[in-house]
């Protein structure tokens, strides 16, 4: 039991900063962005989030992803044939082939080196919860190393999902993911528009939880709930049981396989008094990756089924996808900027600190 609450603890703490900071000739990708053309000929360059220009000269054959919500993105926009190195682990078991990579992370899921860089990859795409350290001591190895950022929202999955997709060599198909992806998002957020909104709760373990400026906020928000998270603390922290008591949750969002927090807020609230609990696939909630639309899809559905029930998912309009071409240009620099950033979370105890490193495995 101590085990799987340490596991609740850390899962989104960890998993939710994995999207990219885009600049220099990187595609930014925001919500109703013009799709435009984006130049995918190599040389292509992006700032990633240690403030690195990060150059890759020829499409990449053998990339090492060190996260999960990166693994996943490869397998979705077609790009698994090139992964040679990544986590092999629970949190990776269900990608299709998976298993025949190498693995090359620790049980801290942090990069191996020596296993990543006898790979010989041509380019290594690395979380943000990789340790820096190690990023450095890859590139002094001669690797091309990206370091992502952050994801707040879903217009940060997208822009995740397009720079993976230019910077692999794989834009044209990123950015269709990533129209079908907005297409979901809006034709949800659009059929839900003026239902009332239930009050949801993501317990997390040891009374962590997902506030503002978090991408499973925007989940829950998109899904026409209300986080109850949102307005009391800013990314990943501690929601202390009197505000749960006071905002009463309808809902709880919960990852499958996971225990109901067994506390008297939680237990004493409308959810639990009239078993009202979603539960979603935790590989999808907690990566920041394409298959979070899933999750959206199951949660508003379970919020507003007769909303939902009339939403033509056969027929969801689509943004335009961008285009490649020689000479595209990025959106302009505020925009490049808009997306990206950190979490916080308050670590009392040395122990809590240590739940923090074990949580890197699953990013």
């Amino acid at each position: 039991m101590q085990r799987n609450v340490l596991t609740l603890l850390v899962l989104l703490v960890v998993l939710a900063p994995l999207t990219g900071a885009v600049g220099g000739s990187s595609p930014a990708v925001a919500a109703d962005h013009d799709p435009g053309t984006v130049d995918c000929e190599f040389p292509v360059s992006a700032t990633d989030a240690t403030g690195t220009e990060v150059t890759v000269e020829e499409e990449p054959e053998r990339v090492v992803v060190l996260g999960p919500s990166a693994a996943q993105t490869m397998w979705e926009i077609g790009a698994e044939d090139k992964v040679v190195g990544m986590p092999v682990n629970q949190y990776t078991a269900y990608l299709e082939g998976s298993k025949s990579k190498e693995n090359v992370v620790n049980a801290r899921g942090q990069p191996v080196n020596e296993k990543v860089v006898g790979l010989d990859p041509d380019l290594v795409l690395a979380p943000n919860t990789t340790n820096k350290d190690a990023v450095e001591t890859l590139r002094d190895a001669g690797l091309t190393v990206y370091h992502f950022d952050a994801a707040t929202s879903f217009a940060d999955v997208a822009a995740k999902t397009e720079l993976t997709g230019q910077l692999v060599g794989e834009f044209q198909a990123a950015a269709e993911t990533t129209a079908e992806m907005e297409g979901t998002v809006d034709a949800i957020e659009d059929g839900v528009e003026g239902e009332d909104q239930p009050r949801v709760y993501y317990p997390m373990g040891g009374g962590y939880t997902a506030g503002s400026n978090t991408f499973i906020t925007d989940i829950i928000t998109s899904a026409g709930g209300e986080n109850i998270a949102a307005d009391a603390i800013d990314g990943y922290d501690v929601l202390s049981p009197e505000i749960v008591a006071t905002q009463d949750p309808e809902w709880l969002l919960m990852q499958e396989g996971f225990p109901v927090p067994q506390n008297d807020a939680v237990n004493g609230s409308t959810a639990v008094r009239e078993d009202q609990i979603v539960r979603v696939n935790p590989n999808y909630i907690n990566q920041p990756a394409p298959r979070t639309t899933r999750v959206l899809r199951t949660v508003a559905e379970t919020f507003h089924p007769e909303a939902y029930s009339q939403i033509d998912f056969e027929n969801v309009e689509t943004p335009e996808p961008a285009q490649c071409g020689a000479g595209g240009e990025a959106e302009d620099e505020e925009a490049a900027n808009t997306f990206g950033g950190g979490f916080t979370v308050v670590v009392a105890v040395a122990a809590i600190a240590a739940v923090g490193l074990l949580a890197r495995r699953r990013t």
